[in-house]
Order: structure tokens, then sequence, then C-alpha cells
């Protein structure tokens, strides 16, 4: 059975993090993925940790690809790559905008080699404004969108989250926004540009917080780990370590207060409406964490999963990765030469498991071969 993008090849010209990453999910979803590096490499290779000699990070943006170098300064390396653009459906880059136009391979003009082609264009601020030919970097676009300012503890300093989101949301966009135009081309038989920004895909992720900015007298702050509209929602302490709790809704918070044996808590004024336990998230939790403070966590868990109220311990990550949950659900694979890797979270039909990236320059030979034979 074919992978749900057979049959869609896809010239990858980006470099680190948002790019490859929505090219990474092309390929895992089974377009063909060439990635174009310089002749002197991705700078993502430098990036451990190293695994046989190879960035383990490379690795894992970079499964399942194809690799060849060019050299966009060199005449006939800019001829190479317009015949690529003439046999592909898709060219994704992040590069700063107008880097490529003065390189004579700005998008307009590969619409203009191709025009079914959807060039997806991913950058700090997009590819106009007054800002779109500034650098921008994760903790720029985070800094900048507003979310380290809702990130942290009250008393403390604005915080980046701690993976690299000012990436990896443009990059689950520009993969969305790929297919979409791909589909679009079907109706249309005209390809497109796509200008993806780090910094308008981050502030359209802000949910309920952009909300309240948008529309709350007070704007919204840094509150650790509570939710801003409902309580309790966070971590309490427990006799040995904390658990999290995550009550949405009165139903919820009447299984909790039975299963803490404190069932007046439910129609108690302060706590009986979600506003209102908002409200008096502190009062709330100190009544929790008293009832709390003679159980262990494991009892505490095992408590709340017999009534029914959500709640977890706080896994450390090479912990989570090693769970007999993540092996239930396969998050953790392995590719053909048995390197691991973090699996799709996508299962669709005639989807198979990674393979491993290219070394620098892997298959010029096999795509100069492929040139001189394939009419596309």
């Amino acid at each position: 059975m074919n992978a749900p993008l057979s049959g869609i090849r896809v010239l990858d010209l980006s470099r680190v993090l948002a790019g490859p990453f929505c090219s990474m999910i092309l390929a895992d979803l089974g377009a063909e993925v060439i990635k174009v590096e310089s002749p002197w490499g991705d700078d993502s290779r430098q990036f451990g940790p190293f695994v046989d000699g190879t960035s383990a990070y490379y690795r894992l943006f970079n499964r399942s690809k194809m690799g060849i170098t060019l050299d966009f300064k060199n005449d006939d390396d800019k001829e190479v790559l317009r015949d690529l653009v003439r046999r592909a459906d898709v060219v994704v880059e992040n590069f700063r905008p107008g880097v490529l136009e003065k390189l004579g391979l700005g998008p307009e003009g590969l619409l203009e080699v191709n025009p079914r082609l959807v060039v997806t264009s991913i950058s700090g601020f997009g590819q106009t404004g007054s800002l779109s030919k500034e650098p921008a970097y994760d903790l720029v676009a985070q800094a900048m969108s507003g979310l380290m300012s809702i990130t942290g503890w009250p008393n403390g300093k604005p915080t980046r989250v701690g993976i690299s989101l000012g990436d990896l949301i443009p990059g689950l966009y520009a993969a969305i926004g790929t297919v979409s135009a791909l589909y679009h081309r079907e109706s249309t038989g005209r390809g497109q540009h796509l200008d993806l920004a780090m910094y308008d895909s981050l502030i359209s992720v802000m949910e309920s917080v952009g909300m309240r900015a948008l529309y709350d007298d007070v704007p919204p702050t840094r509150i650790g780990n509570d939710h801003g509209l409902s309580a309790p929602f966070s971590t309490y302490a427990t006799k040995d370590g904390d658990v999290v709790i995550a009550i949405t809704t009165n139903r919820l918070f009447e299984r909790l207060a039975n299963a803490l044996d404190i069932p007046e808590m439910a129609t108690d004024h302060r706590f009986a409406e979600p506003v209102a336990r908002s409200e008096n998230r502190v009062a709330l939790r100190e009544l929790i964490e008293e009832a709390l403070s003679t159980k262990t966590r494991a009892e505490t868990i095992a408590l709340f999963e017999e009534h029914g109220v959500p709640t977890a311990r706080v896994y450390h990550l090479d912990e989570t990765l090693r769970s007999p949950f993540a092996e239930e659900r396969g998050v953790v694979v392995e590719e053909t030469d048995g390197f691991r890797t973090l699996a799709s979270p996508l299962k669709l039909a005639g989807m198979e498991g990674p393979k491993p990236a290219p070394e620098l320059g892997q298959h010029n030979d096999r795509i100069e071969s492929w040139l001189s034979e394939d009419p596309r």
C-alpha cells in the first residue's frame, strides 16, 4: 500500500530545525525528500549528542531523506537546483528573506521554472514587514511572542519553554500548509508560495491566554504550573513528592472532594464553581495539600485513579522514553541500522519506519545520474 505522500518529491533547502522538521514530517508520510546542503553541511551536524561520530540531532530531523550538496554561489550548481525544481512538487526553505532572491533562486523565480511548485518558506518574522530581514532564533521568537512572559513562577523571571517551540510550531504549520497547498493544486493546477513566520505561529497557539490578553482588564502573567482558568490544575505536594491534578469541571471536582474525604469541599461557596475555584486557588491548594500530607505519591495516585481523578506523577524525560507505556505506544523506534529515534505520532496506512539520515553529499552521484535520465 502506498504511503499518503507517495509520489511527492520535496527539495529541502532548509537548515537546523524548523524547515528540516517540516520536511521530516513529509518524509515520514512517504514523500521523497532530497536534502540540499552546502558543501560544508547543515550546522546541526555539529550538534551533540554524537552516535558513532554522527549528530543524533541531525539524524532525528533528517531521517528518511536523500542528501546532496550544492553551492548556490556556483552557477552550475544553481542550474542543477533548477533542474531539480522542474521535477519537484515542493521546496522547503528557511533562508533569511531576500537571500535566495539575491542568488536568483527566490520563490517567484522558482515558480516560473515550475508553476505547479509549492514553495514553503519559514522565517522569523515573515517575508514582508519591518522585521522581515531580521534574524530570528527560538529564544527570540519565544521572547517577542509573549510566551516567555507567561511561563515560569510568579516571582521568577520570564522563562523559555524547555523545547524549541519557536521552531517546532511553525514547522508543524508548514507541513500542514504544504499538504493543503498540494491538495489545492489538484483543483487549480497551480502551486503557490507559503509564508510561515515563527512569530506569527507562536502567537497563534496562545489559546485562552491570548484571549485573556485581548479581552481581560488584567493581562495574564506567570502562575507556575497553575492554569489561569481552572483549579485545581497544577502540581500538588504529597508526603514524598508532587503529583499533578487536572480538574476542569464540577463533576471532576466532586470526585476529588470525595477521594480526599472532604465532600463538603464540593459545595463550599469558594469552590463550587470553576471561576470561584480559580479565584480561590491558594486556599484550595492549602486544603488539598493538607489532605495529601499523610499520603505518599504512590498512594495518592492509586486513590485518585480509583475515583477517576485525572492525575500523574512528573516523569523525568529519560524515564518516560524507557517506560512500559512508551514501549506500548512505540514512541521510540529503531532505524534500519539500529539507531534509536523518536517516532512519528502519525500512523497512517502505508507509512514505513524511518531510515537513516544521509551522510553529507551521499546521493550526489545518484541525483546527477537521475537528472540526466528523468524527463519529469
